[in-house]
């Protein structure tokens, strides 16, 4: 009896399920249904066989699967930047404020916050002297409602390192804006005019503890031409966008934790200058390493040495380079920095992306020699016209900072230049000497008439 009730009550619920399922369907709307067989068996979509959708990967009208779409959009954020050239201040004197409050324990990127921002924050300081070694950078980071500077404005990136693993092993309290703004102006107020002064803030609390009126430390960021940009790992917070756009600041918020490098890469790049700032020069000496019998004590280190580099204007010695010297304040770094920091003022064209129809077959690419792709992202030189891969693009325009067919075309212009000289050279010898000859003949021509007439007379 109970097993018959039971059967009948699955059946009823069947039924009432099967009611309700083509209710929502709208009386007789197949679109939830599948035809699977040629004897009108019905099956929904859940009950239809799992299929392995990554394994059947379709591309759009040009070819293009997602994920290249996705590298397009990438290489886009990256390079949201004028290749004009503009005026860019080469010395730079940073502050970067990271917020080490309660709200980094939270998990929304991998493996948490804490470990991202720090990972986020090392990779930036490298990158940072790599590209710009001869500025200057300082650590201050805010925490209970206060802000500390943990490392003073030097060019020592392992020092910098060194001294935030050392701090940032706790995390707790409310970060504060203004107490770091304010840090951060007593640090830069002494900076040369000549130099840039910026604060770049990773931020990830959604609030700030103040002690007193934020507008009047905006003014005095204006007053002292200082940049505030932002990049805040979770919202825009009003606050923050009104400090970085009256300062000419940036404000930036990231996505994941691969974005968080690439928003805090960017401020590698030294932003155009704020207004009217004149020329001056800067005295720098240029020190060459120096091995010496005796062992000598370093200024930076206060430990005697055999090998270091020498002010040439006090005769300090120096561990390593650049540094401004602790003595007569001189400036001391190497011809390779000026260069690297050079690359900024005439930057590398941005390639254009080239359409997979006009890849020529068996084409190479220009700089790593690998068969083009054409499904593939290619971009190619305005310049040259050579064509190059995504990765090639990367390492253009963020390692070497030279594009390799406008160099070799360079050197092959010069030759042709060279060979057309001395063509020009040999022809306007040879004229010269034909001419010469001619000269030679109507003289001798004449002299020969000139005898002529005097033997008849």
């Amino acid at each position: 009896m109970s097993n018959t009730r039971r059967g009948a009550n699955n059946t009823a619920n069947d039924n009432g399920l099967k009611q309700l399922l083509d209710a929502e369907d709208g009386q007789g709307d197949t679109d939830h249904v599948l035809q699977t067989n040629d004897q009108g068996t019905q099956k929904y979509k859940w009950e239809e066989k799992f299929v392995r959708s990554w394994e059947t990967i379709e591309e759009d009208e040009k070819g293009l699967r997602p994920s290249l779409q996705e590298d397009r959009d990438t290489r886009t954020r990256r390079q949201l930047k004028d290749d004009q050239r503009v005026r860019r201040g080469m010395q730079r004197h940073v502050c970067l404020v990271i917020d080490l409050s309660k709200s980094l324990e939270i998990h929304d990127l991998k493996p948490n916050r804490h470990q991202a921002v720090l990972i986020a924050a090392e990779n930036f300081i490298k990158e940072f002297f790599d590209q710009n070694p001869i500025s200057q950078l300082s650590l201050i980071i805010t925490k209970n409602s206060k802000a500390e500077k943990i490392s003073d404005l030097s060019s020592n990136p392992n020092r910098h390192i060194q001294l935030l693993k050392m701090v940032s092993s706790t995390i707790e309290g409310d970060p504060s804006i203004q107490n770091s703004l304010d840090v951060s102006i007593a640090t830069l107020s002494y900076v040369p005019k000549y130099g840039s002064r910026e604060v770049i803030f990773i931020y990830s609390s959604l609030t700030t503890c103040d002690p007193g009126d934020l507008s009047k430390t905006i003014t005095t960021l204006k007053n002292e031409n200082i940049r505030v940009s932002f990049v805040h790992l979770a919202a825009e917070l009003y606050v923050c966008r009104h400090i970085s756009d009256a300062t000419n600041g940036t404000m930036k918020v990231i996505e994941t934790e691969h974005h968080l490098n690439e928003a805090l890469i960017l401020h590698c790049q030294p932003p155009p200058t704020i207004g009217k700032v004149e020329a001056a020069l800067v005295e720098m000496g240029f020190p060459q390493q120096h091995t010496s019998q005796t062992p000598m004590m370093c200024v930076c280190h206060e430990q005697f040495k055999y090998v270091g580099y020498t002010c040439p204007r006090c005769q300090s010695k120096f561990c390593e380079l650049p540094t401004d010297c602790q003595i007569c304040g001189l400036s001391l770094v190497s011809s390779p920095h000026l260069a690297r920091s050079y690359h900024h003022l005439f930057q590398v064209p941005i390639f254009r992306e080239v359409n997979p129809k006009s890849i020529q077959p068996n084409l190479k690419c220009y700089g790593c020699l690998l068969p083009i792709k054409p499904n593939y992202l290619n971009y190619g030189c305005p310049r040259c016209k050579k064509i190059f891969c995504f990765d090639c693009d990367q390492v253009v325009h963020e390692s070497i900072h030279n594009c390799p067919g406008c160099e070799n075309g360079l050197e092959f212009l010069d030759e042709k230049d060279n060979r057309e000289e001395e063509e020009n050279r040999t022809t306007t010898t040879i004229n010269n000497n034909d001419s010469d000859n001619n000269n030679k003949l109507v003289q001798q021509q004449q002299q020969s008439i000139v005898d002529q007439m005097l033997v008849d007379s």
